[in-house]
C-alpha cells in the first residue's frame, strides 16, 4: 500500500470517529423539538393539547426532578421563534401539554420544545390538600372544593363560573344528599342494587352504601391544568365491598369565562345485582331559577327542563342567573361510553341534571371506565358555544413530533 493511500485510509478513520463521536455525544443545550399540531374540522381557541413526550429520546441531558421543558411559537422549519408559550410536563403520564391560541379548522401550527434547568415559577393552577377536602385554585381563586372525607360520596362543591357557584352545597329544604357535583351508583336500589345515592342509614331507601376515600395517587400542579387521581372502594351498607374505583379529575380554562373538568370514572366489575346504574349528577345553584326560570338545552335541539327529561342526549346545558350574571354547567358525555348517549334526567329532580349509563352484561376487561366533561361557562347555551366545546372534547388536538433542530 502506497504512503499515499495509508494517508487516505488514516484520514477516512478519523473522519468516522469524529462522526460516531458526534452521534453518541449529548444534544447541544439549544436543541430543540419541533412538534406540529393540527386543529382538525374544530375551530379551537386556548384548547387543551396533550402529547406523549419522552424527554430523554430528545435531551440526553434531562434530568427527572430538576429539568424543564420550554416552548414557543415557531413555523414549519424551525426558524422564526416566536413568543413562549406555558406548557406542563408530567414525569407519571410522559406526558406533555399546552394550549392551542386561536387555531381555525382545518389549519396546523409549530412549537419549539427546548431543555431547560431552570426552576418551575408558581404554578397557576394549585391543588392544596386538606384533612377533608381538595381546594382546586387558578390564578389565586378557588375553582372548586371537592369534599372526600366524612360524607356519604365524595363531591365537588362549590364549582365557580366567573359569576360564583353552578351547584348547591350540602342542605336545602328538599333532598339533602342532593349535594354539588358528583357521581352516584344504584339510584334508589332499583332491582335490588346497592344504593349510595341516597344517604340513608334508615328504610325505605337504607342502609344505603358509600364511596370511601382510600388515597390520592398523584395530585399535579401546573401552569396549565391541575389534576389528581384518587383510589376509592364502593361498598353496601352492611360494609360489602361492591368495586374499587380509580378516579381522575383534571381542570383547566380555555379563559375565565370557560373553565373545564373532565373526570374519569374507572371501576373494577360491580359485583352487585339489578340495574347497577353509574350516574354522574349535579345539583343546580337555586339562583338559576330552573325550571320556572333560565335556560336548559340539550344537543338535540330540545329546549327547557320538562324536554330535556328522559331523554338520551350528547349534552345537557342548564343556565341561569348566579351572582351579579348568568352562567351554566354542560354535562358531556363522552362517546367511549357504554350505552352512549346517556340518558339524562333519568333520576333527578327538576333542579338537578344527571347522566345515567349501565355497564355491559360482560365486560371487555377487568375494567369499566366512564368519561364525563363538565364545562362550567359564562351566559347560557348559544352564546356559550356549547357544541363546538363539546366537539373539541370528544376531538381532541393531533400533535406529533416532527424533528430534531439546531438552533
Amino acid at each position: 500500500m502506497s504512503i499515499a493511500q495509508k494517508v487516505c485510509d488514516l484520514r477516512w478513520t478519523i473522519e468516522q470517529f469524529h462522526r460516531e463521536a458526534n452521534r453518541r455525544k449529548p444534544l447541544a443545550q439549544n436543541q430543540s423539538v419541533i412538534i406540529k399540531i393540527e386543529a382538525g374540522s374544530v375551530n379551537r381557541h386556548n384548547d387543551l393539547v396533550r402529547l406523549r413526550f419522552k424527554p430523554k429520546r430528545y435531551f440526553p441531558d434531562w434530568q427527572e426532578g430538576t429539568s424543564a421543558l420550554a416552548m414557543s411559537i415557531t413555523d414549519a422549519d424551525g426558524h422564526a421563534p416566536g413568543k413562549d408559550v406555558p406548557c406542563q410536563f408530567e414525569p407519571t403520564l410522559r406526558e406533555l401539554a399546552w394550549q392551542t391560541g386561536e387555531l381555525p379548522a382545518g389549519t396546523s401550527a409549530h412549537y419549539a420544545i427546548r431543555h431547560i434547568n431552570r426552576p418551575p415559577p408558581k404554578a397557576r393552577y394549585q391543588i392544596e390538600q386538606k384533612p377533608a377536602h381538595l381546594l382546586i385554585s387558578a390564578d389565586d381563586a378557588v375553582f372548586a372544593r371537592y369534599n372526600f372525607l366524612g360524607v356519604w360520596k365524595p363531591y365537588f362543591w362549590p364549582l365557580n363560573g366567573n359569576h360564583g357557584t353552578v351547584v348547591r352545597g350540602a342542605g336545602g329544604e328538599d333532598h339533602p344528599h342532593h349535594t354539588g357535583l358528583y357521581l352516584a351508583y344504584g339510584g334508589h336500589g332499583e332491582g335490588g342494587s346497592a344504593n349510595i345515592w341516597s344517604d340513608w342509614d334508615e328504610p325505605p331507601y337504607g342502609p344505603c352504601g358509600k364511596m370511601l376515600h382510600q388515597r390520592f395517587v398523584r395530585i399535579t400542579e401546573g401552569d396549565v391544568y391541575a389534576e389528581f387521581v384518587e383510589d376509592l372502594i364502593h361498598v353496601k351498607g352492611d360494609g360489602e365491598v361492591i368495586m374499587t374505583e380509580t378516579r381522575t379529575a383534571r381542570v383547566w380554562y380555555a379563559d375565565d369565562t370557560r373553565r373545564f373538568l373532565e373526570i374519569t370514572h374507572e371501576t373494577t366489575p360491580p359485583l352487585d345485582i339489578g340495574d347497577r346504574q353509574f350516574l354522574c349528577v349535579a345539583r343546580l345553584n337555586p339562583s338559576m331559577g330552573i325550571p320556572e326560570k333560565g335556560h336548559v338545552e340539550n344537543s338535540e335541539g330540545q329546549i327547557g327542563r320538562t324536554a330535556v327529561h328522559h331523554q338520551r342526549a350528547r349534552w345537557c346545558d342548564l343556565g341561569g342567573t348566579v351572582g351579579n350574571g348568568v352562567s351554566g354547567i354542560a354535562l358531556f358525555d363522552h362517546p367511549e361510553n357504554a350505552e352512549h348517549p346517556g340518558f339524562f334526567g333519568e333520576i333527578a329532580v327538576p333542579e338537578q341534571m344527571s347522566i345515567l349509563h349501565h355497564p355491559p352484561d360482560e365486560l371487555e376487561d377487568d375494567r369499566f371506565r366512564l368519561r364525563f366533561g363538565v364545562y362550567v361557562h359564562e351566559g347560557v347555551t348559544p352564546a356559550a358555544d356549547v357544541e363546538r366545546h363539546y366537539q373539541c372534547y370528544i376531538n381532541p388536538v393531533q400533535a406529533e413530533v416532527l424533528r430534531n433542530l439546531e438552533l
